[in-house]
């Protein structure tokens, strides 16, 4: 039978598990927060007024906007990975 490392007595001695963070998971949450600023940038403020004609930046922002909920959803239902 085997045995785990706690049961042998291996592995840190305060006992807990370490954190270990899929960098996947931490990639697709940090590129969501990006889809929806860039998203609440181009639509509401003035930042890229003189940049962009007002066509193309609500154009951007909605795409931003609808690429963004797309990637949440994968998020949620892959739980940041596949």
């Amino acid at each position: 039978m085997m045995r785990t490392a706690k049961e042998n007595g291996e592995g840190n001695e305060s006992g807990r598990t370490p954190v270990v963070i899929n960098i996947g998971y931490l990639f697709g949450a940090i590129m969501l927060v990006v889809y929806f600023g860039m998203a609440y940038l181009l639509l509401l403020t003035d930042l890229f007024k003189e940049v962009f004609n007002p066509v193309l930046r609500y154009a951007f922002g909605f795409l931003f906007m609808i690429y963004g909920v797309f990637r949440a959803y994968r998020f949620i239902k892959y739980k940041g990975y596949r």
